[in-house]
């Protein structure tokens, strides 16, 4: 029986194919999956997503993060992938000799997309301005060079080559963007489709990493991937592109990442751009999700601090049952019925490597199995008490969501 076949779309952009060249290569592999890959212009991909159709384009693909929020019900941002950081945003061009060079409401003004960040940032802060136009963005700076625009919003390798065709900077919206809210600026990512099996899911995340790890090891194998799908532009050119937008965050979006998406998302429902409330949730690796331990008719202040937890299905089963924090609620709902008080451990990722299988279990989610005692002492890195209220636990903010770790967040 062959492998089933995962649809996924990427953009030709330098660093987009940096980042894919081990999948393009075929030196990684997505783990019982064969790729069908298709490169196009980011609002292509976008397009493509939005398309209902009889079945989707793509399962994965590359997107704006404005399309993302727009489609936050239907994807999943991968947090790895992204292109985000500071200094690193669309720039607002002029023709030569424009006056006044910034937009009114009877500009003509092109961006690279509607459903584009970059589109998104032009509605922000020229709100009262002309509403523009939506091309393919290489169409963009040739427009305003023959006087067919006056003002045109330019992303991709534009940002590196607008001086050279006697094109004016209005605006740095990047730099805008971070003067006024002091976090990243979310332009594109990596999503998949909610449909997916979180096994799939996981798969693509991992070879994601894997294919990132292999272009930062080999960058001259990695640039021939990136040559051939932008011959038009010098290596420099090429290597500017994937030291502004490779970062950091794209191997991992972590907490300030997910802080600065949110604050994109609250931008943008201030103007009416998405819905009121929306928010986009970023997959979270099995292997990275806060773990815990629940532990019936106990005390978490009297509860021992050393030695093994007697846990019987470590020797009636095996292991020990675990539970994400997005799973506790349903955990203490159709085990604990008639427990009156509970001790909520949390354990440590690091002191458990190697100890931990994912498996499937309830309703066919993963959870994670501990194969091996709970040391109180080494294991346990924090301790709740849950009473009943009710019907049911009421369980801490302090244990919910992810720990706040990652990239730059001083951790």
């Amino acid at each position: 029986m062959s492998a089933p076949v995962l649809r996924l779309g990427i953009s030709t952009c330098p660093n987009d194919t940096f980042l894919f060249h081990g999948l393009l290569s075929g030196e990684v592999e997505v783990e019982g999956h064969r790729l069908e890959i298709e490169l196009l212009d980011v609002q292509e991909l976008n397009q493509r997503l939005l398309d209902p159709g009889p079945a989707p384009a793509f399962d994965v693909a590359k997107a704006s993060y404005h399309l993302a929020l727009r489609m936050a019900d239907e994807l999943l941002a991968l947090p790895t992938g992204s292109a985000l950081g500071f200094g690193n945003g669309p720039l607002l061009l002029a023709r030569a000799g424009l006056e006044p060079p910034t937009p009114t409401p009877s500009s003509r003004v092109l961006c690279p997309g509607e459903h584009t960040t970059a589109a998104l940032l032009y509605r922000l802060f020229f709100p009262e301005a002309a509403a523009a136009e939506h091309v393919i963005f290489s169409e963009v700076m040739p427009a305003l060079e023959q006087g067919r625009a006056d003002l045109g919003v330019c992303i991709h390798e534009g940002r590196f080559t607008y001086a050279e065709s006697g094109l004016g900077l209005v605006e740095d919206l990047g730099a805008r963007w971070e003067s006024d809210t002091g976090a990243p600026l979310p332009l594109g990512g990596i999503f998949a489709r909610r449909s997916l099996p979180q096994d799939t899911v996981e798969a693509v995340q991992d070879a994601l990493r894997r294919s990132l790890a292999l272009a930062r090891a080999n960058p001259e194998a990695a640039l021939h991937s990136m040559r051939q799908y932008a011959q038009e532009f010098s290596d420099e050119v090429l290597w500017s592109h994937v030291d502004l937008y490779v970062n950091d965050w794209t191997r991992d979006l972590g907490a300030q990442g997910r802080r600065a998406i949110e604050t994109l998302a609250e931008r943008a429902a201030h103007t009416g751009l998405v819905a009121p409330g929306t928010r986009l949730e970023v997959y979270e690796p099995l292997g990275e999700r806060r773990l815990f331990h629940l532990v019936p008719n106990a005390d978490a202040e009297s509860l021992a601090t050393e030695g093994h937890l007697p846990v019987p299905s470590l020797d009636s089963e095996g292991f020990i049952h675990l539970s994400f924090s997005d799973q506790l609620a349903g955990t203490l709902q159709a085990h604990f019925d008639g427990v009156q008080r509970v001790a909520l451990l949390e354990l440590d990722r690091d002191s458990l490597a190697g100890a931990v299988r994912f498996e499937t279990s309830r309703g066919g989610a993963r959870f994670p199995h501990l194969f091996r005692p709970l040391d109180l002492d080494q294991d346990v890195s924090a301790r709740w008490t849950l009473e009943r209220e009710g019907e049911s636990f009421r369980v801490p903010e302090a244990s919910q969501g992810r720990r706040a770790s990652g990239p730059r967040d001083g951790s």
